[in-house]
């Protein structure tokens, strides 16, 4: 199984991720490339950074099985990662912009279970966290917010993202329906 876990930057995703892989050992952190920077406190093993020259040369040899560029830096995941996930000998969970989302519900298919799951908070919430974490540009940040949004219809669940212990409880549970 792989679960999708998506949002608008200051959402949670990666707070929530962090949770779930302490407490459930049967599911394991699928990792994508990035061009960002590493932020502060971010473990070095969150995703594999590369600059950009390195990421286009995987788009132009085929190796990305798909990619997308946010906020001026590129997010993609190598076709070898999807591999792991059809031979499902694990779960695999991953925080996925909302248009990897539709690429990856769409060629998993019947391969593998796929269940997404949209975090959503609201506007002025995402401000007050995206301040509290230091963020340098934050309307850029929240310039996606409206068209994240509008892709929440497409997710298997939509989870208000008020209380962190709460959210993690509902996915626990989700996750394990789901299993």
């Amino acid at each position: 199984m792989f679960v999708i876990l998506s949002g608008s930057s200051g959402s949670g995703k990666n707070t929530i991720i962090k949770e779930l892989l302490k407490e459930d050992k049967k599911l394991r952190f699928m990792k994508t490339c990035t061009t960002r920077e590493q932020r502060d406190k971010e473990k070095a093993d969150s995703y594999i950074y590369l600059d950009k020259d390195e990421f286009e040369k995987l788009i132009d040899k085929g190796e990305l099985f798909e990619f997308e560029e946010i906020h001026g830096n590129y997010y993609g995941t190598l076709k070898k990662s999807i591999d792991e996930i059809i031979k499902g000998e694990f779960d695999f969970i991953k925080d996925i912009g909302v248009l990897g989302h539709d690429s990856f519900k769409s060629a998993l298919g019947e391969k593998a279970k796929v269940v997404s799951i949209f975090l959503d908070v609201p506007k002025d919430e995402l401000r007050r966290r995206l301040l509290a974490r230091g963020e340098k540009d934050i309307d850029k940040r929240l310039s996606r917010f409206e068209f994240e949004n509008s892709h929440k219809p497409k997710y298997n669940y939509v989870i208000k993202n008020a209380d962190k212990d709460e959210t993690i409880k509902k996915i626990k549970q989700i996750i394990e329906e789901n299993r």
